[in-house]
């Protein structure tokens, strides 16, 4: 995986850096947040790798939901964000769109916040299609042995429903079966702080592509399934 070290934000290029929510620092120690943007940690490790990726939908149509700084929206024909209590907010189990009508639909740090987790991925396979890619990340999958379910919405954890572990993946094959999965870890170039995103598709040549760009930028994409 890219291991170079930078002072500079990658998304705003940025060179002052402070606290993170509640004082928060990373695990490195260093302040997290860029005080020009307001990115933490994986805003801007997921910048890094849609940088890798994202030529290969130039022209094309992409959702993200939630409006933060992750991805690269330069190039798109279309980019669409749905942000919760917005003027276009979406709900994710049941998102108002014809099928098939993204390539790219993101979705870093929400399907925690969903209560029906399965119809949501059914929901996000639906809009991208049979060709389309799924951009997917939640909280702590590196850290976490096995899911924990909350049963409600947790007010001290953000509202989360559950927090994921790497069996995610069983929840991806039931809710999706005939997805493939490409992972990636990702790494801050700020702090050195990891966190793995998920790339998710039927079609098995829209993923080799995909990882030869990650396998160029210097990432070891794996399969997410495994």
């Amino acid at each position: 995986m890219p291991s170079k070290r930078a002072d500079v934000c990658p998304i705003c290029s940025g060179v002052e850096f402070v606290a993170g929510p509640k004082g928060r620092m990373s695990p490195a120690g260093t302040p997290p947040r860029c005080a020009h943007c307001g990115a933490l940690e994986r805003h801007r490790a997921f910048r890094c790798v849609f940088e890798a990726i994202a030529p290969a939908f130039a022209g094309m149509k992409a959702l993200q939901f939630s409006d933060d700084s992750s991805a690269v929206r330069d190039g798109f024909d279309v980019f669409e964000v749905s942000s919760y209590g917005g003027s276009n907010h979406l709900d994710m189990a049941a998102i108002d769109r014809p099928d098939a009508s993204y390539d790219l639909v993101i979705a870093n740090h929400v399907l925690e916040h969903v209560a029906d987790d399965h119809a949501a991925l059914r929901e996000l396979a639906r809009v991208a299609g049979p060709d389309g890619v799924v951009f997917l990340s939640v909280p702590d999958l590196l850290r976490m042995e096995a899911t924990v379910e909350y049963g409600a919405p947790r007010a001290d954890k953000h509202g989360h429903y559950r927090l994921y572990g790497p069996d995610i993946a069983e929840r991806w094959r039931r809710a999706v079966p005939d997805w493939a999965g490409l992972g990636v870890v990702a790494v801050d170039p700020v702090t050195g702080a990891e966190d793995r995103a998920t790339l998710l598709a039927r079609s098995g040549a829209r993923l080799d592509a995909l990882a030869g760009r990650l396998a160029k930028a210097g990432y070891a994409p794996f399969d997410a399934f495994a």
